[in-house]
């Protein structure tokens, strides 16, 4: 007996919201690197680390919850540490991470106020600003990443 499972629409505003979360990823992956040979493959191993956990999550909203919802927040929590470690190895100053931080309380203020108080009935319309939030994150991470990268390296 075969199982079908329900999507989303491609342009759903569910699935759509993610490209604020995949770009800053692509950048990090196709960016700059002046390091030496070894800091290059841990960057570029780092920032495919992060794309896929985001297509795992692009992946779940797609396939309505049913699919990866298992692993979904556990890959993003893994990752999200991760990528605070990495930040701290390549020298980010810590004054920043005090202002990440920021961003990820007031993501997952919204991300339990979305799921608590507002879903079921509107989770659809506002769960995808939760990804907007992520993806300024993540581009701000990715940002402070890059910038450590000197021609001195």
């Amino acid at each position: 007996m075969t199982r079908i499972v329900t999507h989303r629409e491609l342009f759903s505003h569910m699935i759509f919201s993610h490209i604020a979360i995949i770009i800053p990823c692509i950048w990090w992956v196709f960016g700059y690197n002046s390091g030496t040979y070894t800091s290059h493959c841990v960057d570029k191993l780092m920032a495919i680390t992060l794309t896929s956990s985001v297509m795992i999550t692009t992946t779940y909203h797609y396939y309505n919850e049913c699919i990866f919802h298992s692993i979904e927040a556990n890959a993003l929590i893994i990752n999200t540490l991760l990528l605070n470690i990495y930040m701290y190895y390549r020298g980010v100053h810590y004054l920043y991470f005090i202002f990440g931080f920021g961003i990820l309380y007031i993501l997952q203020v919204t991300i339990q106020k979305v799921e608590k108080e507002i879903c079921p009935i509107k989770y659809e319309q506002y769960h995808p600003y939760c990804h907007y939030i992520a993806g300024f994150y993540v581009m701000y991470c990715v940002y402070l990443i890059q910038s450590t990268f000197t021609d001195d390296s």
